[in-house]
C-alpha cells in the first residue's frame, strides 16, 4: 500500500511562503481583511484568517501527497488520504481540522511583491473525495475497521504560483506541528527556509520581528511574552536543530539530520535584500527526516 511518495515532485513548503508572513505567529490568528503585510521579501496582502496551524494542515497535506496531477488550467491536485494529513498536522479535534481546511479555502493571498510571484487566489481552492474513472471511491484500509475515503485537493493559484517561481523547502513538518506555541513554529520555519545562517547566529528579537512582519516592537511587553514562549520550546527546538542561546538563535546538528538536497527551480528565483536575513541564491531544500521515513510501506 503506498503511504506518500516523496519521489513526487513537490515542496512541503516554499521560501516566500514562509517569509512573506502568510501565516500569523500564532495559534490562535486575527481575521485580516485585505491587510497590507510588509516585510524585506515583499509585500501582500491578504483576507481571512491563517496561523501556524493553518501552516501545519497545507505543508502536511503537501508532504502525505500520494499522487500528483494538474487541472485542465494547470493547477495542481493532489491525492492525499486524510487521517494521515491530521496526524502529520497535529490535529486532534476532528472540528478543528474541518475549521482550519474551511479557512484554507476562504483566505484569499494577494502577492504584490516581489513582481515575478504577484498574483491573487487561494492556497487551497476544493477538496472532495477522490473517485476513478468509473465513478468509484479511492479508498484505504481502516485500521480502527472498515475503509476510508481519500481526499482530492485543488492547490490555489496563489500556493501554485509560489511552487512554480520559488524556492522549494522539502521537509517532514510533524515535529514543527507538535512545538507549543505559534512563535517558536514560525521563528523555527523562517530559520529553516535559510541555507546559511550569520556569524554567531540571528538575533531572537530580530527574528520575532520579522515572523511578525514588524507588528512586534522592540522593547515592548509584547515582544517579552514572545520571547518567553519561544524559550519555553527551547527542548523541543533544539530536537528540530535550533539552539536558543541566551539571546540568540543558532543551527546545530538535530537529532535527525537536517540533510539538504538538490532541487530544481529557476536560477533568479531568490531576491535578495541587504537587510534581509543572510542567505544564498542557491538550489536546495530541507529535509528533517532521514531516508528511511521516506520509503513506501
Amino acid at each position: 500500500m503506498m503511504i506518500s511518495d516523496h519521489s513526487i515532485p513537490l515542496p512541503t513548503s516554499t521560501t516566500h511562503a514562509i517569509r512573506l508572513c502568510l501565516f500569523q505567529a500564532t495559534r490562535r490568528p486575527r481575521v485580516l481583511r485585505h491587510e497590507p503585510i510588509l516585510t524585506h521579501w515583499g509585500k501582500i496582502k491578504i483576507s481571512g484568517k491563517l496561523g501556524q496551524q493553518h501552516a501545519d494542515v497545507l505543508e502536511a497535506i503537501c508532504y502525505e501527497r500520494e499522487k500528483k496531477g494538474n487541472t485542465e488550467d494547470g493547477r495542481i491536485k493532489l491525492l492525499v488520504d486524510p487521517a494521515r494529513v491530521r496526524r502529520k498536522a497535529n490535529q486532534v479535534s476532528g472540528s478543528s481540522f474541518d475549521n482550519v481546511l474551511t479557512d484554507l479555502q476562504q483566505a484569499v493571498i494577494e502577492i504584490i511583491e516581489p513582481a515575478r510571484l504577484a498574483c491573487s487566489g487561494h492556497l487551497i481552492d476544493h477538496i472532495d473525495t477522490a473517485v476513478r474513472a468509473d465513478g468509484t471511491h479511492i479508498v484505504r484500509k481502516n485500521p480502527l475497521g472498515g475503509q476510508r475515503p481519500l481526499w482530492r485537493v485543488e492547490i490555489g493559484k496563489a500556493f501554485c504560483k509560489l511552487v512554480s517561481g520559488d524556492i522549494w523547502l522539502g521537509y517532514n513538518p510533524e515535529r514543527l506541528a507538535r512545538l507549543d506555541h505559534g512563535i517558536s513554529q514560525a521563528v523555527a520555519r523562517h530559520v529553516l527556509s535559510h541555507r546559511t545562517q550569520p556569524v554567531g547566529g540571528w538575533h531572537l528579537d530580530t527574528l520575532i520581528a520579522a515572523v511578525t512582519a514588524g507588528t512586534v516592537r522592540a522593547g515592548s511587553a509584547a515582544i517579552r511574552d514572545r520571547r518567553r514562549e519561544v524559550l519555553r520550546d527551547t527542548q523541543a527546538l533544539l530536537g528540530l536543530g535550533l539552539l536558543i542561546d541566551a539571546a540568540r538563535v543558532l543551527k546545530v546538528e538535530a537529532e535527525e539530520p537536517i540533510r539538504l538536497e538538490s532541487v530544481e527551480h529557476k536560477p533568479d528565483s531568490v531576491e535578495h535584500k541587504p537587510d534581509a536575513v543572510e542567505h544564498k541564491p542557491e538550489t536546495w531544500s530541507i529535509s528533517l527526516v532521514s531516508a528511511d521515513t521516506c520509503s513506501d510501506t
